[in-house]
């Protein structure tokens, strides 16, 4: 079976559920980037905390194949020059957080093929997991898991730095499938690992910045760096990365001179 037919198969799973509970919380529902144009392990999958919207507006029906499509609106949200909108804020930040400006980049970051955007829970909430349904964030989490471990990304980017424990929590055991840990005493930015795949959760975008607007776009960067084994299919302990990316900042406090 391809990654493609996986996909599938894990919608065919999971949309029948999420139908159910979008008729019982009447909460509409939908994932970002279209997913069945994946046909092999991707990049980078980015994991928000779920679409901004309303509970309690009516339900919505889908599709297994509707579903995997995305968001209906996903194309529109470059402008005719090439810049990406800004109504679309969660993107924008968080592009801008991996280092990108506003241009679109269709080799990289904004190749539907080589990226995946999606959330923690495909279902509508005016103020993430605060006020989302437990069941429907329960659901979401599960589904993203099983998701994760059929596109295989390179790296993971958790936007929302709640996201390790609200995983954590979600599992009945933890056999390997997440572990995390802080870098500096004073940051909430995290690195660590779901399914040994290096991951790095960071603030949610429209939250406060961490020292500065500059800093998190360098976190991900130094994260990714420590990451680098020149070894394939080989990954560092987590231990190991995380006394790298400090042993780094030590150097550039003690170092550098303004």
């Amino acid at each position: 079976m391809n990654i493609h037919e996986e996909i599938l198969k894990w919608a065919n799973n999971y949309v029948p559920k999420f139908n159910e509970l979008s008729a019982t919380y009447k909460t509409p529902y939908y994932t970002q980037s279209p997913i069945d144009v994946i046909n092999e392990a991707i990049d980078i999958l980015i994991i928000g905390i779920n679409p901004k919207g309303n509970i309690g507006i009516g339900g919505k029906t889908l599709t297994a194949e509707q579903y995997i499509k995305g968001n209906p609106s996903w194309p529109d949200r470059f402008s005719q020059d090439g810049k990406i909108d800004k109504k679309w804020k969660f993107i924008h930040g968080a592009r801008f957080f991996l280092g990108f400006d506003h241009f679109i980049h269709l080799d990289s970051i904004d190749n539907d093929q080589k990226t995946v955007w999606t959330n923690l829970s495909p279902f509508e909430s005016k103020n993430g997991s605060n006020d989302l349904k437990k069941e429907l964030m329960g659901i979401g989490l599960k589904s993203t898991l099983d998701l994760i471990k059929i596109l295989q990304p390179r790296r993971i980017i958790l936007l929302g730095i709640k996201a390790f424990s609200q995983i954590e929590k979600t599992i009945d055991y933890n056999d390997g499938i997440i572990e995390y840990s802080p870098v500096y005493s004073n940051i909430k930015s995290l690195v660590g690992r779901i399914y040994n795949i290096p991951t790095v959760c960071l603030p949610h975008p429209s939250g406060q910045w961490e020292v500065s607007n500059k800093f998190i776009p360098m976190f991900v960067h130094l994260h990714d760096m420590a990451e680098i084994t020149n070894e394939r299919d080989t990954v560092r302990p987590l231990k190991d990365v995380v006394e790298i990316m400090r042993t780094e900042m030590k150097a550039w406090q003690a170092r550098v001179m303004i």
